[in-house]
């Protein structure tokens, strides 16, 4: 083991500290990470903070901005004040519908820009009832990882392509996916994972929302209501947004990257939004979150701890394990993994590692892989560190990781036992 991979593996213990007890805001933890990185020559400073300049960080700082000016349309005042009605059985029939926007929305764009649109949704709910905002965000960040790119059509056509690309050198052409696998192993514990989130959801605790993301913007009392431009602009500026996300496919993630920032200058100049408002929001601990949570996964990419971890695995299993004991070992890994790298890299380290040890047991290779594929994305929500909407979810929402673990954990242990038997009903595993 070198020294750099020891400096990230300390890194990684002092954020998980960090991000469970919530001591120091999320931000100053990942800045922390960042000025470690460079003071310990592990990273130079352009590698330690490149994600301040990623498309991804610039995306989500003005969707953030976005957000808080939809929260000055009258629109939302009149869906504030429809939603105040629905309580009671009528409470179930407003979570089904924010459920069923965030799944929709789940299958054509990704994690960040799903959960950026369903802020409009969210902040017009009652901040005094069962369902309110800080905490059904939550939730819906949640039901993001469990159904991102899980139907087949948008996002989730591509799924199969990069899930098959990671171990076509190794399996073989017949034991390939379909478009339709990442599907039919899923299914089952997206559906029941759904039910629970409707049930339990008053597990997790009401939180006032980030200051930067939500109610903060809207209209204040004192503030004269926007002009029928004003409306307008911020109407037109939410539809560029939306549509340069369902076809990021057509004109690239440059291109739907940066039109929220675009949409930002547009308010700007129209007046709709004041300059302070925005560079408020443009430094709040938030952005700087996803900076930190960013660069702390690129270390663990960068100087091997990501492959130290897949070598434990193969120690785990030892030398003639049976095929459910390979499965669940996989299942656990990446449901760990995942929670402190992000999907794509948890899928790249355990994707191979699992391919070659099923086709050395002469196991179904389908049923590892995508085992490891779906765990990397539908149990990536414990911690804010396991994927964008975790950052967004946890940070947005102003949630500390130990209060949510008492809604997060039994899912995960739900999730986990459906997904091995899903995929032992689909592909079994001999």
């Amino acid at each position: 083991m070198t020294m750099d991979m020891i400096i990230v593996l300390l890194l990684l213990v002092f954020v998980v500290i960090a991000l469970l007890t919530h001591v120091i805001p999320y931000g100053v933890a990942g800045m922390i990470c960042c000025v470690t990185l460079v003071l310990t020559g592990v990273f130079t400073i352009e590698e330690s903070f490149a994600s301040m300049s990623s498309g991804n960080c610039i995306m989500v700082a003005c969707m953030i901005v976005v957000a808080s000016a939809l929260g000055k349309l009258s629109f939302i005042k009149k869906l504030q004040s429809k939603m105040q009605q629905m309580k009671g059985t009528k409470g179930i029939l407003l979570l089904l519908i924010i459920f069923g926007f965030t799944i929709l929305l789940s299958q054509f764009m990704g994690s960040t820009a799903c959960l950026s649109i369903m802020i409009l949704l969210v902040q017009a709910l009652d901040s005094d009832s069962e369902i309110q905002p800080g905490r059904i965000f939550f939730v819906v960040a949640v039901m993001n990882c469990l159904w991102v790119s899980r139907i087949p059509i948008g996002m989730g056509v591509a799924m199969t392509g990069i899930i098959n690309s990671l171990y076509s050198g190794i399996g073989g052409p017949e034991n390939m996916l379909s478009t339709a696998d990442f599907l039919k192993v899923g299914i089952i514990p997206s559906i029941i994972g759904t039910v629970y989130c409707l049930l339990f959801y008053r597990l997790i605790p009401k939180t006032v929302m980030n200051e930067a993301a939500a109610p903060a913007g809207a209209q204040k009392k004192d503030e004269p209501p926007l002009s029928p431009v004003g409306e307008a602009v911020i109407w037109a500026v939410f539809i560029a947004v939306t549509v340069g996300f369902m076809f990021q496919d057509v004109v690239g993630s440059n291109i739907s990257n940066i039109i929220p920032a675009a949409g930002v200058l547009v308010m700007i100049l129209f007046k709709v939004l004041p300059v302070k408002q925005v560079t408020a929001t443009l430094s709040s601990d938030m952005i700087f979150m996803v900076i930190g949570m960013q660069t702390m996964s690129s270390a663990l990419s960068a100087t091997g701890v990501d492959k130290l971890i897949g070598q434990g695995v193969l120690k785990i299993l030892g030398s003639n394990p049976s095929g459910l004991m390979v499965v669940i070992v996989f299942c656990l890994v990446a449901t760990v993994m995942t929670n402190f790298m992000n999907n794509m890299g948890t899928m790249s380290v355990l994707i191979p590692i699992a391919a070659s040890t099923a086709i050395a047991g002469g196991y179904n290779v389908r049923n590892v892989v995508l085992v490891v594929a779906a765990t990397a994305w539908m149990m990536a929500f414990v911690l804010p560190t396991g994927s964008s909407a975790a950052i967004m979810g946890f940070g947005m929402g102003n949630h500390n990781p130990m209060k949510t673990m008492k809604f997060t954990l039994p899912l995960i242990v739900i999730l986990v036992v459906s997904l091995i038997i899903s995929a032992n009903i689909f592909y079994p595993i001999m």
